[in-house]
Formats: structure tokens, C-alpha cells, sequence
């Protein structure tokens, strides 16, 4: 047997072979037992992604419904108002009567309602499952989920969700109208329908419909709070989550605005932003509008400005009274001459832009108006992301090029 303590060559050969091999054992473990902790981590990180991003579908459908809820009161007491005038129904407000025909008219429906992108990201990706490894949170979920694709489902054939008219029949009214422009009939259609059992049979579960949707609302809530309980998340949060998530871009600087941008809006109108140096900017919107009575499209050409400023990732526009102008032009629309007198009663009728400058200039002085957008920018500094918000507390995004070869505020 040899002893390394009678050899004084193999006793320094013997330490240093064992010293190598405890730093390797021990890096390797350090290696692994960091390896492990980083998985660990980004484990625990995407559960948390993956369940506030679930939760916000939620949160989501939630305020969808409510929503519903409330149009249906809504159009409910127009109904209600208009049956119990019925003998004054020729002098109604319009407004008052399209909106009880859209009690029970389908003209829009419930279709692309709830966006089900998170839904199929959560039952279709194996990283989700494997991550989500609290039960009780993928239950609720498919709960969640198999309610909300029930309730659409008594949507398409309920009687009492069902609109009697439907998409196809009320479009065949607008192509039936006999109106020049297509509108309807408001006072004939109503004098009409109002007297069918199957419309009054859905006029009567209006009020039954509004506890539907919000007992559906309720259960969905109780569900958010529940999975928001189990995983640990806190309303800060998550909406430091939606906020990240939606954007796509650095916050915007001041600098980067200065100059020019281009962008769309509601398919056709096109719109133009001015930022310059001393905080003034200049609006331009160029909308389009057709007419089945004449080709081409007649152009509102609308103008305005202001001051603005950048605070955080935040742009605010103050718009002045005073820089309102609009205008049309009818140049690029042709016609048969003999429809020249209807053409010209109705650019009469409905472009009057003088009147409508003195209204929009007006509603400006009563109610100042300051537009908040959340603006970001592309790393190239031509692109804008601009998030903006609704009424209905909708965020809805644009997106803004830039110009650099031409003038758009040239008059």
C-alpha cells in the first residue's frame, strides 16, 4: 500500500489532485445549482405572464358585458319611451327611434365580440401546461372559457338572445329604402314591427337579458378575483402588465416628434400631425365619403391645431377654438346630368361647412378639449405606436408614419 505520507512528491501530487477535483465538483455543482435556480426563476416568471395575461382576457369579457348590459337598458327605454308615445311617433327624436330598432335588429350582433386568441394560446401551447402547474387556476379557467363559449352559442340560436331580425334582413331594409341616401324609414319600419308578437315577445325579455349579462359579468369577476388570489396578483401588477404588453416601441421623447406624420383612420380618412419647436402643432384630417348617386367621393377637408407637450410616455394636445376650419371639396365626384339637382340638393343639404365650423368652433370653447395619447417609437424613429383611449374605456391603437419628402400643410 502506498502512503502518501512517507512520499513528500506523491503527498503534493495527491493534495493537488484532490484539490482539483473538489473545485470541479464544486463548479459543477455551482453550474447546475445556478442552472436550476434560473430555470426555476423563469418558470415562476412566465406562469406569472401566462396567468395575468389569461386574467386580463377575463377582466376583458368582463367590461364587454357590462357594456351589453348597458345598451340594452339603453335601447330598451328608447323602446318603452317610443310604445308609450306611439301616437306622437312621427315627431320623435330620430335618435330615440333608430335606437329601438336596434333593440331588436340585428345590424351588428355579437360577432367578434371577445377575441379568443388568449383562449386558444391557453389550451393549445404545452409550455403553458407545463408552467401552469397550479390545478385549481387551469380549472377556473376552462370554466371561464367553456361559459363564455356557451353564452355565444345561445346567442346564434336563443330566442331570447336571438335578434328577430336579422343582419341579412335589416340590410335588405337599407337596399329597399327608398331614400335617395339609403337611411330608413325609422317612424314606418317602427309602426310596423311594433305590432308583430315575435318582436314584442323579444322587446319583453329585455330587462331578463340585462340580469343575464350581468349575472354572466359577476360569475366571470368572481373568477378573475379568484385566480388573482391563487397566483398572488395584485391589481398594480397587472396593469403594469397590460401597459408593458401592449407596447412595442420606447416611450417617445419630445425630439422625437418634431417634424411630420401620416396615418389612417377608419379605413379611408387620412390623417396628418405637425409638431413643432415653440409647442404648436397642426392637425389635417382628408375624410372620404361616397354616395350610391354619384361616383368618386366628396372630401372634408378638416384643420386645427393647438399646443402640446410630452410628460412620461404621455402626449397631450390642447386643441384652439380658433384654429377650426373646414372645408369640401366636390371636384373628384361625377354624376348623370339628370341626377344633377338631387347631387347638388345634397351637397347643399349636408356639406355646409360654414355651419359646421361655427359648431365644432363652439364646442371647442364650451368644452376645451385636450387630446392624452400614449405615444411610443421604432428604434429607426420614423414609426409612432399611439394608444388611444375610448369613452368606453377601449384602447385603440394607430400607428403614424413619418414625412419627409413633401409638405402636407401647405394651403
Amino acid at each position: 500500500m502506498i502512503s502518501f505520507k512517507a512520499n513528500k512528491h506523491l503527498g503534493t501530487w495527491g493534495k493537488g489532485f484532490l484539490t482539483n477535483v473538489l473545485g470541479t465538483t464544486v463548479s459543477i455543482l455551482l453550474t447546475f445549482g445556478t442552472s436550476a435556480l434560473i430555470d426555476s426563476k423563469m418558470k415562476a416568471d412566465a406562469q406569472r405572464q401566462t396567468a395575468m395575461m389569461v386574467i386580463h382576457d377575463i377582466d376583458v369579457s368582463v367590461e364587454k358585458m357590462e357594456r351589453i348590459a348597458e345598451y340594452e337598458e339603453k335601447k330598451n327605454n328608447a323602446v318603452q319611451y317610443i310604445l308609450a308615445h306611439i301616437e306622437q311617433i312621427d315627431s320623435l327624436p330620430e335618435d330615440t327611434l333608430g335606437l329601438a330598432i336596434e333593440m331588436f335588429a340585428d345590424y351588428d350582433g355579437y360577432n367578434g365580440l371577445f377575441d379568443d386568441s388568449k383562449e386558444s394560446i391557453f389550451k393549445s401551447s404545452q409550455d403553458v401546461w407545463s408552467n401552469l402547474d397550479n390545478m385549481a387556476f387551469v380549472d377556473n379557467m376552462e370554466t371561464f372559457y367553456n361559459a363564455r363559449k356557451y353564452f355565444l352559442n345561445q346567442v346564434a340560436t336563443s330566442p331570447i338572445l336571438k335578434a328577430p331580425i336579422t343582419r341579412d334582413e335589416y340590410w335588405q331594409m337599407v337596399f329597399n329604402s327608398s331614400q335617395n341616401d339609403h337611411s330608413l324609414d325609422y317612424v314606418a319600419i317602427l309602426k310596423e314591427k311594433l305590432k308583430d308578437p315575435k318582436i314584442l315577445f323579444y322587446i319583453d325579455y329585455s330587462p331578463n337579458r340585462v340580469r343575464m349579462f350581468r349575472r354572466y359579468a359577476q360569475n366571470w369577476r368572481d373568477i378573475s378575483d379568484r385566480n388573482k388570489f391563487i397566483m398572488n396578483i395584485d391589481d398594480e401588477e397587472l396593469a403594469a402588465y397590460i401597459k408593458n404588453s401592449q407596447r412595442s416601441g420606447n416611450p417617445v421623447v419630445r425630439r422625437d416628434l418634431i417634424g411630420q406624420w401620416e396615418g389612417k383612420a377608419r379605413g379611408t380618412a387620412e390623417i396628418y400631425y405637425q409638431f413643432q419647436e415653440e409647442d404648436s402643432f397642426a392637425f389635417k384630417s382628408i375624410a372620404h365619403y361616397a354616395n350610391p348617386f354619384y361616383s368618386g367621393d366628396i372630401l372634408v377637408i378638416a384643420r386645427s391645431g393647438g399646443k402640446w407637450r410630452v410628460e412620461g410616455d404621455t402626449l397631450f394636445m390642447v386643441y384652439d377654438p380658433k384654429c377650426v376650419e373646414l372645408q369640401m371639396d366636390s371636384s373628384q365626384i361625377t354624376y348623370r346630368p339628370e341626377m344633377r339637382d338631387s347631387v347638388e340638393n345634397y351637397i347643399r343639404t349636408y356639406y355646409d361647412m360654414k355651419k359646421w365650423t361655427e359648431s365644432v368652433r363652439k364646442q371647442l370653447e364650451e368644452n376645451s378639449r385636450t387630446d392624452t395619447f400614449c405615444v411610443t417609437i421604432n428604434k429607426a424613429h420614423d414609426k409612432l405606436e399611439v394608444d388611444v383611449s375610448s369613452n368606453k374605456d377601449e384602447v385603440k391603437t394607430h400607428y403614424y408614419k413619418r414625412i419627409k419628402d413633401k409638405d402636407m400643410f401647405e394651403k
